[in-house]
């Protein structure tokens, strides 16, 4: 059978931003890796990424932060602060709070969302950049976002050329992702028509069709193929995808490919000891439909669930999920993923924790004086706890028509 693909309306900006960001899990690091840490303010790419990172880093210096430094490498630069043992440092809950009330020349927060990772690496030089690539779609089969993402990006894509596959990298600011192939619109039964209102092309290219059907069919995220998940519909999974080579315009009668809708969701594991998200305590991914809503989420409980301590027995509250854009409120797409997470959280936990409901944590919540919404806001509220080791929320983004 021919796969199909779903075809949308919207620019080719729009479709580059969501190809190179979906189904990307963000993991922070893993328990067991023991490298020193440090803040993370910025990544800058390209070949003026060093001398820019440089011109921020003494600028944040000549304004008094101390111990700022840039990690460089091949057209890569991340501009950090700070170095520390662990993550229960004093020091470094101290300097979390100081950068992200930094305030930028229009008044802003430029680094409000930074968290303590392990110091990056330098980014290690890219034989088959995706940029370079001789055609208008590839197949993404990987992504890394965790520590060590772009050493891992490249291992793969060397591996997969060994075996004999086209394959290519790409690093974003925040994403590394592998890719197989380079093709064009010919791939597809109907090329002239893709774009068309109503028109859903299908992948008739024997090649292209035994990569994303038998050969790649699932995507790798971190390393790891995402499970297969039984659904009241089945079983379901995260399968593989073609995206639009960066950069590269399309023939002209063609449209972009994209699914019609996409769900970016955003998981949290929190402590209530150190008020911050730990470990491998935040993950991220896009679904693709709504049927890949509960095995997506199943992926990214399991991944901050890394962060758990073996003992003593921890205790994990569900405080809710918060959706980021009136389309997804209105969709009610926060429900679907608590309904996800409540599902998902004592099956992946099994006896390693006491999970309470999203029912039950809301009743600490009122005794403790505080609110879902609040604490969706700010998860940090939680910290000194004595009902509660860990708590888990959620983020919920639409993007589609």
């Amino acid at each position: 059978m021919a796969r199909s693909l779903h075809i949308g309306r919207r620019g080719a900006g729009y479709a580059l931003a969501l190809a190179l960001a979906g189904l990307a899990l963000a993991a922070g690091c893993r328990q067991a890796e023991r490298r020193e840490l440090t803040v993370l303010l910025t990544e800058y790419k390209g070949p003026t990424a060093v001398q820019e990172a440089q011109r921020l880093a003494k600028e944040l210096s000549d304004q008094g932060l101390p111990d700022v430094f840039v990690v460089e490498g091949a057209q890569f630069a991340s501009v950090c602060v700070g170095r520390y043992p662990s993550w229960k440092d004093e020091k470094a809950d101290a300097m979390l709070k100081r950068v992200r009330f930094i305030r930028d020349a229009r008044g802003q927060f430029p680094f409000m969302g930074v968290l303590l990772v392990p110091v990056p690496e330098a980014m290690p030089e890219d034989p088959w950049p995706l940029e370079q690539a001789k055609g208008v779609f590839t197949l993404h089969v990987a992504s890394w976002e965790a520590p060590g993402r772009m050493a891992k990006a490249q291992a793969y894509a060397a591996e997969l050329r060994r075996e004999g596959h086209e394959a290519y990298v790409y690093h974003g600011p925040r994403l590394s992702m592998v890719t197989i192939g380079a093709y064009g619109p010919e791939i597809f039964d109907e090329p002239g028509r893709i774009g068309q209102p109503g028109f859903v092309p299908k992948i008739v290219d024997p090649a292209v069709r035994d990569l994303m059907e038998k050969k790649f069919s699932r995507m790798r995220l971190e390393g790891e193929e995402v499970p297969i998940l039984k659904t009241e519909k089945g079983t379901t999974s995260i399968a593989t995808q073609l995206v639009r080579v960066p950069g590269r315009p399309m023939p002209a009668g063609t449209g972009v490919v994209v699914p019609q809708r996409l769900y970016r969701i955003a998981v949290t594991l929190t402590s209530a000891a150190m008020g911050l998200a730990e470990g491998r305590g935040v993950a991220s991914g896009v679904a693709q439909s709504k049927d890949e809503i509960p095995v997506l989420v199943a992926a990214l409980v399991r991944q901050v669930l890394g962060s758990l301590p073996a003992a003593p027995k921890p205790r994990v509250g569900l405080v809710g999920v918060q959706a980021m854009d009136p389309e997804g409120a209105r969709e009610q797409a926060d429900a679907m993923v608590l309904e996800a997470l409540a599902a998902a959280l004592p099956r992946e936990v099994g006896a390693r924790a006491t999970v309470f409901s999203a029912a039950a944590t809301r009743q600490w919540l009122d005794a403790a004086g505080l609110t879902p919404q609040g604490v969706l806001g700010d998860p940090h509220v939680i910290k000194g706890s004595k009902d509660f080791d860990f708590i888990v929320t959620a983020t919920v983004a639409t993007f589609g028509r």
